[in-house]
């Protein structure tokens, strides 16, 4: 091959975008930055860097709703970090306003559901699995092992309403839950009515 050939083979190559690594690293480190300007907005959310909203003996809950991450706003979306403590419940609750989906993280919980058609069920929802409830849909999440278990709880609202079983109890006369239970007046004389949604519960 003389050089004429040489030049035009090295030529063709170029043209074909084919160069040596050296010569492709400095090209694309010259033109490989973005040149629109940069968001001043996150993507990125660290519950490691929040203070738990919720807090009681038997675990924490960490929101993350558009009032501290501006990006869901508008975005019908949210999502809390709910740690158990080994056999404490989330207690009795539902959603008016959204579906929720549960992502474990670690550990083994239960979870339970009421369905309209006066059906329920019961599942284990362990890591590599998830786990969905539709809107308004009461439900309950267990701690059913030895370790805490640390869920990621979605919703597709950006802030989410919740309504409890404590605050159900609390909200209502007490005779209209000993009428439905069967029970003789008085009959939960001694049960716990916070002033509160109690949201994470204990065995007693």
């Amino acid at each position: 091959m003389n050089r004429r050939q040489v030049l035009g083979a090295a030529a063709v190559v170029a043209a074909a975008g084919v160069v040596p690594a050296a010569a492709a690293a400095a090209d694309a480190s010259a033109g490989d930055s973005p040149t629109l300007p940069k968001s001043t907005e996150f993507n990125r959310f660290d519950f490691g860097q929040i203070s738990p909203q919720v807090v009681r003996g038997g675990g924490t809950v960490k929101e993350c709703t558009g009032k501290n991450f501006p990006v869901l706003q508008g975005n019908d979306a949210a999502s809390f970090l709910l740690v158990l403590k080994p056999g404490a419940v989330r207690e009795p609750h539902w959603h008016p306003d959204a579906w929720e989906m549960d992502v474990p993280l670690s550990g083994r919980g239960r979870l339970g559901v009421v369905n309209p058609d006066d059906t329920y069920s019961v599942q284990e929802i362990l890591p590599g699995q998830i786990g969905f409830i539709p809107q308004g849909y009461a439900h309950y999440i267990e701690n059913v092992g030895t370790e805490e278990l640390r869920w990621v709880v979605v919703f597709n609202n950006t802030q989410p309403d919740d309504i409890g079983l404590s605050t159900t109890f609390a909200g209502m006369p007490t005779h209209t839950f000993t009428d439905t239970f069967s029970l003789r007046r008085g009959g939960l004389a001694r049960a716990n009515k916070p002033d509160e949604t109690l949201f994470i519960v204990e065995p007693t």
